[in-house]
């Protein structure tokens, strides 16, 4: 089982945020962006570029998950020896 922490949070909105969260296991660490629209939808990007180009309309997220349980068992089993 993964650990996970968010080692950054910004605010776009009052209800929209970015969070960066360090995913690990043993020696092994990966970094993943989550947008948190409201509450109600969390999407998951892989790399800064791919949540820029989001914002942009030019690509989908990697994951997307409607509760932040769902997405809490994500991050704690995905995997991070990519």
């Amino acid at each position: 089982m993964n650990n996970f922490q968010t080692i950054s949070l910004k605010y776009l909105r009052a209800s929209r945020t970015i969070e960066t969260v360090l995913v690990s296991k043993v020696d092994l660490n990966k970094i993943f962006f989550v947008y948190n629209y409201e509450g109600n939808s969390f999407r998951v990007f892989k790399c800064k570029m791919d949540l820029l180009h989001f914002f942009q309309d030019k690509t989908e997220s990697d994951f997307h998950f409607s509760t932040e349980d769902d997405l809490d068992q994500f991050l704690s089993t995905v995997k991070i020896a990519e």
